[in-house]
């Protein structure tokens, strides 16, 4: 993914995590994106990984437990899409 499109989605996860409870922890692990964020919406909690340049968004997300439920990809937009839906549908 091109470093654009990363800072873009930065900042659409960073107002998500805005929105909706919201923690970051470390992840040794992916270097090239160190900090996960997790926010937890009605429908399940979501993650992504964070570059450190972008973490300076989310100074509003305090460090907490992630709360993993070992979904994959595919079911992390499952609950976005989900979430979305149902806060569409109250406001019409």
């Amino acid at each position: 993914m091109c470093e654009e499109v990363y800072r873009e989605r930065a900042h659409l996860v960073a107002h998500l995590s805005a929105i909706y409870p919201s923690v970051r922890v470390d992840d040794p692990g992916e270097p090239e994106a160190p900090t996960v964020v997790t926010v937890f919406l009605p429908t399940g909690p979501v993650g992504w990984h964070v570059k450190d340049r972008d973490l300076a968004l989310f100074a509003h997300v305090p460090y907490g437990e992630n709360h993993y439920d070992g979904y994959d990809t595919a079911e992390k937009y499952r609950r976005l899409d989900a979430a979305t839906r149902d806060l569409a549908a109250r406001r019409e």
